[in-house]
Parts: C-alpha cells; sequence; structure tokens
C-alpha cells in the first residue's frame, strides 16, 4: 500500500468530497460499523475511473474530434484536460470522457 499516495488522494478536495458522498449513504445504514470495509472499498472502486489531476485521458470534444490530454479539472460540461504544443502556450479542451478499450489505445 502506497501511503504517500493516499495521503496526496485524501488531502485533495475533489477526492475527499467523493468518498464522502460513498460514506454519507453509508452512514445512514444501521449497521455501517460492521461494513466499513466494504464501504472503502466501494468507495475505492469508484474512485479507480475517476481521473487525477495530471492522468493523461481521451475527452471527446465534438462528434469527429477527440483529444487526448492531462486532466485538469471537472468542468461545467464535462471534463477539461491540458495539451501542450510546442513553442506555444499549452491548449486546454473541455468534453465528455471516454473510456478507451485496451485495443484502442496506441502506445
Amino acid at each position: 500500500m502506497n501511503k504517500e499516495l493516499i495521503q496526496q488522494l485524501l488531502d485533495d478536495d475533489e477526492t475527499r468530497a467523493r468518498l464522502a458522498v460513498v460514506f454519507g449513504q453509508a452512514v445512514d445504514s444501521s449497521d455501517a460499523e460492521s461494513h466499513y470495509d466494504d464501504f472503502m472499498l466501494a468507495a475505492l472502486n469508484k474512485l479507480i475511473d475517476i481521473p487525477v489531476v495530471g492522468d493523461v485521458i481521451t475527452i471527446e470534444v465534438s462528434d469527429h474530434m477527440w483529444v487526448r490530454g492531462e486532466y485538469v479539472r471537472a468542468g461545467l460540461s464535462g471534463m477539461v484536460v491540458e495539451v501542450p504544443r510546442k513553442g506555444l502556450s499549452s491548449k486546454y479542451y473541455q468534453g465528455k470522457h471516454i473510456k478507451l478499450k485496451r485495443s484502442e489505445m496506441s502506445e
């Protein structure tokens, strides 16, 4: 278990908010203490698919345009990524997160 990584996740406001939602639902149940490990596992499993700042993800900007860049934040209508450009300042795009199958990913 990487304690440094876990601490970084817990220090992140967005991550703590998402964990709180899952635990908030769990605390309402009468036997919350006996199922604490189940709740933590469920919360962490939900977080696996949620990008962290700096993760490289693919978003769909329009019907014909996909962009791969570093996750910056969640925006009002999707996720925001930063795409660096040689000799120019970075460009930011907002769109829907696309989960590619391993066979679709280029290395």
